[in-house]
């Protein structure tokens, strides 16, 4: 914010910042954990730095750590990468699309077929 600091401080990312300045660079919510990722020099929450680096599972919009599927040019979390029509976890590695959606090939072939 670039205001004087005259009172308490936190000491981070090798600079001194104003306790209500220490916030998600996105979102400006506080790290109220005291977790919290850095990116470029900045502080973000998990949800926004996940953002950040493309690891945001397209199926939940949660953050992605450990397994994950890329399909579609998208990432998923194994449990939630499922077929559009009848939900079923997609974990063969085959499936179709249509529509920019995943289809297991059973209900691909009765609905498009």
């Amino acid at each position: 914010c670039n205001l004087p600091i005259t009172e308490n401080y936190i000491s981070s990312l090798n600079q001194q910042w104003h306790p209500n300045c220490f916030v998600c660079k996105e979102c400006n919510s506080p790290f109220t954990d005291g977790a919290f990722f850095e990116h470029d020099g900045f502080p973000y929450c998990e949800t926004h730095y996940h953002a950040l680096r493309g690891s945001l599972c397209a199926g939940c919009h949660k953050p992605i750590s450990g397994r994950c599927i890329t399909a579609m040019f998208r990432k998923f979390h194994p449990e939630h990468f499922v077929c559009s029509f009848c939900l079923k976890q997609l974990n063969k590695g085959t499936f179709k699309e249509q529509g920019d959606k995943p289809y297991c090939h059973d209900c691909f072939d009765r609905l498009f077929g």
